[in-house]
């Protein structure tokens, strides 16, 4: 009988320099509007308009922090035996379904260093990225799903585990690279105690 699997993956997603940009940007932004709405009324009407202009720049501050945050973007990956499902949370709060396929879907299961990466790609409708980096280096660490689901052909590129493998093989064998699998030996602990010489 066979055991069931589950494998969960949690990717956090790097903004970069672009992130970075645009962080310093909206702050810079912010600041700029805070002093208008807080400066020109004043010198208009006086003093009584602070409270509304304080009320306003408030939920300024509080917009910022809000779109600062959906900029925090953390990538989960669950396997349930042949299901692939994967969502993005921004925000640490708001969690959305990406995609959802049955590991028996797919025409190839492999490392992005694979020769038919760049054409499976390219012939894709979209790309879905599980990566630290939307630029996410090509190398044996970086795996990928392709297949196709009403009707729209797709790729989904996650940071690979090598418990993944042995899933991989066991629900769609024939689409799944072959690799050779380091194996794991324990060490056998020396039940005698170490000998004194002879």
């Amino acid at each position: 009988m066979l055991q069931d699997s589950f494998i969960e993956s949690l990717t956090e997603r790097k903004n970069g320099a672009k992130g970075a940009v645009f962080i310093i940007s909206s702050t810079l932004l912010c600041l700029i509007l805070i002093v208008l709405i807080t400066f020109i009324p004043f010198l208009f009407w006086g003093p009584e308009v602070w409270p509304i202009t304080a009320f306003v720049c408030v939920a300024l501050v509080f917009g910022l922090y809000r779109i600062l945050k959906r900029q925090h973007k953390e990538y989960e990956l669950e396997i349930s035996n042949d299901i692939f499902e994967c969502a993005v949370i921004s925000g640490k709060e708001k969690r959305d379904e990406l995609v959802s396929f049955s590991l028996k879907e797919c025409e190839y299961i492999g490392p992005v260093t694979s020769d038919r990466f760049n054409s499976d790609r390219k012939n894709a409708n979209f790309l879905v990225r599980l990566t630290e980096r939307t630029d996410f280096p090509i190398d044996d660490d970086h795996w990928y799903c392709c297949l196709t689901q009403d009707g729209y052909k797709f790729v989904v590129v996650f940071v690979f585990k090598p418990e993944m493998y042995k899933v991989f093989r066991r629900y769609n064998p024939r689409a799944t690279k072959p690799m050779a699998m380091p194996i794991i030996k324990e060490e056998k602990s020396d039940k005698d105690g170490a000998k004194g010489d002879e």
